[in-house]
C-alpha cells in the first residue's frame, strides 16, 4: 500500500484532523492545539537548524515563536502544496511546500521564505494520527553545485 486513497477512511480524516489542527495553529498563533498534534517523543528540526525533541518542548518553541515580531510578519503567500506517501498502514509521511512573503528579520529587513517541509505521522492506538517527526528546510538561493 503506497496510496493514501488506499487507507482507510477513518485513517484519512484523522490525518487530515491533525494537519488541518497544526494549519490552524499556525494561522492563528496559538500553540495551545498544537499539544494534540505531536507524539511524546517527537522530534522536529526547523529550517535553521532549531532541534527540540518531546511534545512538550516542541510546544513551548512554539508559543514563544508564535509571540516573535519577525515571525507574525509574515504570511502565507497561497495554501501549501502537499503530496502524501503511505510507509505501512501505520506510518505516512506527508511532504508540504509553502510560500512566506514579508517575514521579518532580526535588524528589520525582510525575507520572502520558499519553505519544504517533512512530516512523519504514526497512528495511535486510539485511531489518533499524531506527527512523530517533522524537519522544515527553507530553499537556498546559493548554488554549490552545477550540472
Amino acid at each position: 500500500m503506497h496510496d493514501f486513497s488506499q487507507l482507510a477512511g477513518a485513517d484519512q480524516e484523522a490525518i487530515g484532523k491533525t494537519l488541518l489542527t497544526l494549519l490552524k495553529a499556525f494561522d492563528e498563533r496559538d500553540a495551545e492545539p498544537l499539544l494534540g498534534v505531536y507524539s511524546d517523543d517527537a522530534d522536529w528540526v526547523n529550517a535553521f537548524g532549531t532541534v527540540k525533541r518531546g511534545r512538550d518542548d516542541i510546544v513551548e518553541y512554539l508559543r514563544g515563536l508564535f509571540r516573535d515580531e519577525n515571525f507574525n510578519r509574515g504570511e502565507l503567500a497561497g495554501p501549501p502544496e502537499t503530496s502524501f506517501r503511505v510507509l505501512t498502514p501505520q506510518v505516512v509521511l506527508v511532504s508540504a511546500h509553502l510560500r512566506v512573503k514579508g517575514q521579518g528579520l532580526v535588524g528589520g529587513a525582510t525575507l520572502d521564505r520558499d519553505n519544504f517541509s517533512l512530516r512523519a505521522l504514526q497512528r495511535q492506538d486510539d485511531g489518533s494520527w499524531l506527527i512523530v517527526s517533522e524537519m522544515f528546510s527553507d530553499a537556498n538561493t546559493e548554488t554549490t553545485y552545477q550540472h
